[in-house]
């Protein structure tokens, strides 16, 4: 009874229906549930602004799960249940800020009385590269940890970090 009290709880406080924004950092991301600043390297953001690039800003929600629960619900990798994701697209310069984390209801009832747990990963929206041209780091934390804060994460063009031998 008490993990369906926690996860009707955590759903509640968790999921809706609203679609994230973008916007330049203000005053109205203390409201959001989570925002995400993407500083970039002044080499990445001089070409991602010429090539017309984009920012996927993606996150990988799960929760440790209930004990005794069946391993088929169980992400193979990690063990934790997969209780959603979250991506939103946005130009250099901008805030992904999500309003509303849209989770799973029936893996939500799966896992324990923990937050849940956000992976969170930037990279190029590959409008001008098939490939990725972003090395950024990376977020991975407790949801409750960063409630109402906005997340930095710094990237720099791969080729800053990796330069190719020989120019």
């Amino acid at each position: 009874m008490r993990h369906h009290r926690l996860a009707f709880a955590l759903l509640s406080l968790l999921c809706g229906c609203s679609h994230p924004r973008t916007a330049a950092p203000s005053q109205s991301e203390h409201r959001a549930l989570l925002s995400v600043n993407v500083q970039l390297s002044d080499a990445a953001r001089r070409r991602l602004l010429a090539s017309k690039e984009t920012i996927i800003v993606s996150g990988s929600l799960t929760g440790h799960p209930n004990p005794g629960i069946d391993p088929r619900y169980l992400d193979i990798k990690s063990g934790d249940v997969d209780l959603g994701e979250v991506k939103q697209e946005i130009r250099p310069g901008e805030t992904a800020i999500f309003d509303q984390l849209n989770l799973n209801p029936d893996a939500l009832a799966r896992v324990d009385s923990q937050s849940p747990h956000i992976l969170m990963d930037v990279y190029s929206g590959r409008r001008s590269s098939k490939d990725n041209l972003l090395d950024c780091d990376d977020y991975d934390g407790g949801v409750e940890q960063i409630r109402g804060r906005t997340i930095v994460i710094r990237c720099q063009l791969i080729e800053e970090r990796f330069p190719r031998s020989g120019r």
